[in-house]
This record gives structure tokens, C-alpha cells and sequence, in this order.
């Protein structure tokens, strides 16, 4: 009988021990994390405005363009490369530009059209992003028109 107050000593040393622990799990990724160092392909864009309704943009994109990909580095470095194909055989095969993550909106700024878009900013709000998937949408002005849709990334 005078084993148990010991061992229940022992068994109560052994849960506080266990239970302080410190957690060894690393903290979870940032979007910014989630997104540098990868290939990113556009794999999907939707585009709507009151006068096409909505189109499958990528459906009527040339395979010389749905090789090309993006590339977020460290710094908010954004690489635009033409892929293994280019359209234009005088285009330089990468130009730079700028990216940022605010929240749930990734901003992309370039020289020149941004993910096929007249625009040279983009603004787009985050609905997925996993290791290899990125999905967000867009709101913008193009002539005056209001312009939506919805892109999707792959990382290669």
C-alpha cells in the first residue's frame, strides 16, 4: 500500500513533464513563403465584362503563351518568364517586375501586360493557395470597363 502515493507521484511527474513539452511543429508557412521559389503556370482564366459575358480566356490563349510562368523571389522580385516557347521570337525571355502580399490581395506590377492584361498592376485577391494551387480573383478597369475574373496557378 505504500507503493501508491509513489506512484501516483510518478505518474502525476510524468504528465506535467510530457504536457510543458515545448511543441517541436514548425509554424505554419506565410503566403509570401507559399508562393516564393516556385514556377507558378497559369493553368485557368475566366474573364467577365457586360459585353462578352464571361469567357474562358486560357482556352484562347496560343500554346506559346500557356508556357510561360511566373516566379516570385525574395525581395518582391517578380520574374516573368516566356516559357520554353516564345510567341515572339525578338521577346526577351524574362522580364522583372514587382510582387507583394497585403493581407489576402497578391499585387503584381510589370512592364508591359500582366497575365495577359492590358494593365501594368493587378490587383488579386487570394481565395486559394496551397503548395501547388493558387486561385484569385480580379476586379479591373480596362477602357473604361469594368473587367472580372478568376486566375489560376499551378506550381511546376
Amino acid at each position: 500500500m505504500k507503493n501508491y502515493p509513489l506512484l501516483l507521484l510518478l505518474f502525476c511527474a510524468t504528465l506535467f513533464t510530457t504536457a510543458c513539452s515545448k511543441d517541436d511543429e514548425d509554424p505554419a508557412p506565410t503566403k509570401e513563403e507559399m508562393v516564393q521559389n516556385k514556377r507558378w503556370q497559369i493553368t485557368g482564366f475566366t474573364v467577365s465584362n457586360i459585353l462578352i459575358g464571361t469567357i474562358d480566356y486560357y482556352a484562347s490563349l496560343e500554346s506559346c503563351q500557356k508556357d510561360n510562368y511566373l516566379e516570385f523571389k525574395p525581395g518582391n522580385v517578380l520574374l516573368a518568364n516566356e516559357g520554353a516557347t516564345k510567341c515572339d521570337p525578338a521577346a526577351p525571355q524574362q522580364t522583372q517586375g514587382t510582387w507583394k502580399i497585403e493581407g489576402d490581395v497578391m499585387t503584381l506590377s510589370a512592364p508591359g501586360l500582366t497575365a495577359g492584361l492590358p494593365v501594368t498592376e493587378l490587383k488579386l485577391t487570394i481565395k486559394e493557395l496551397t503548395a501547388t494551387t493558387l486561385t484569385a480573383d480580379f476586379n479591373e478597369s480596362i477602357s473604361g470597363l469594368p473587367v472580372t475574373g478568376t486566375v489560376k496557378m499551378t506550381a511546376m
